[in-house]
């Protein structure tokens, strides 16, 4: 309830800004309202430990903006919304069991896994702030934070292969390839989850690039880089999951490898994209005013 009431109140006095601020401007500023559209490149940082490692993903933003000028200075606020892929993967992966095989000799019973990736989507409403600095006329670079709130879509899938194999004593090699004895041959799997532990995030930005400065509209065109931090800590929200889940044996299930001790991690990502942001002048004049003498 608390999130709920603050963002009501930004959304709030961001409308409030937008309309009645230009009405009372003073000389040298100037508002405006806007639109960005961002590219972005998103990886993951993960433990160097880990056998995991990260691959390249991508996504969007769109945010609509209210900015102050003052001089060369300036400040924005916005609301958006953000579309974000990131991989994961991991080479080389296996659980093993004791069991009893059906003539009741012991057998140490393992699943091996090769190829395993998983894609993460998510959809996130943000809150950007930005201060910025105009370099002559054609010039600028910006510092900024964006909230990123808990995902509204949140989903991987994962896929692999995997063959089962039996460890005997008596036996040199384990045994493999025999689906008449519960030894299943390599096949590939697939199966969707939701990243659990998935909190409140802040990206800290920066961002450089080139203005295009027209009559009422201004259009910049810049680089920017992120990186995103949790809020919370996702090892105190993560339950204590493995990576695949065997409960509904011979059906397995795969859950989010930042849910999973394989990373032992909070997750964390790099960003990098261009961004296009258009600005509409809406700064109104003040009129002088005609006052009869008394």
């Amino acid at each position: 309830m608390k999130l709920r009431a603050y963002i009501v109140s930004l959304l709030v006095a961001l409308a409030t800004m937008s309309v009645a601020a230009p009405r009372y401007s003073t000389g040298g500023v100037s508002h405006w309202l806007g639109i960005s559209l961002t590219g972005v490149e998103a990886t993951p940082i993960l433990d160097k430990k880990t056998d995991a490692y990260a691959k390249a993903g991508g996504g969007g933003q769109l945010t609509l903006l209210y900015e102050l000028h003052k001089g060369h200075f300036f400040f924005n606020a916005g609301l958006g919304a953000d579309y974000i892929v990131t991989n994961c993967a991991l080479d080389a992966y296996h659980d093993e069991f004791p069991r009893v095989d059906f003539t009741g000799e012991p057998v140490l019973y393992r699943y091996v896994y090769s190829d395993l990736k998983e894609q993460q989507t998510q959809v996130r409403i943000l809150l950007p702030v930005q201060f910025g600095y105009r370099f002559g006329r054609w010039v600028y670079a910006g510092l900024g934070a964006t909230v990123r709130f808990q995902p509204i879509m949140n989903k991987t899938v994962t896929t692999a292969r995997m063959f089962t194999e039996g460890e005997y004593e008596r036996f040199i090699q384990p045994i493999r390839n025999a689906p008449a004895y519960d030894y299943r041959a390599e096949a590939e799997y697939k199966g969707n989850s939701l990243v659990r532990s998935a909190t409140n995030e802040v990206a800290l930005e920066a961002e450089v690039g080139a203005r295009i400065p027209l009559k009422a509209v201004q259009m910049r065109i810049g680089a920017y880089v992120g990186y995103d931090l949790p809020l919370q800590s996702y090892n105190a929200k993560r339950a204590n999951m493995t990576l695949i889940d065997y409960t509904e044996d011979p059906k397995i299930r795969f859950n989010s490898l930042l849910d999973s001790p394989v990373l032992n991690k909070d997750a964390q990502r790099v960003r990098a994209g261009l961004r296009v942001t258009f600005l509409f002048n809406v700064t109104r004049k003040t009129s002088s005013c005609m006052c009869m003498n008394d």
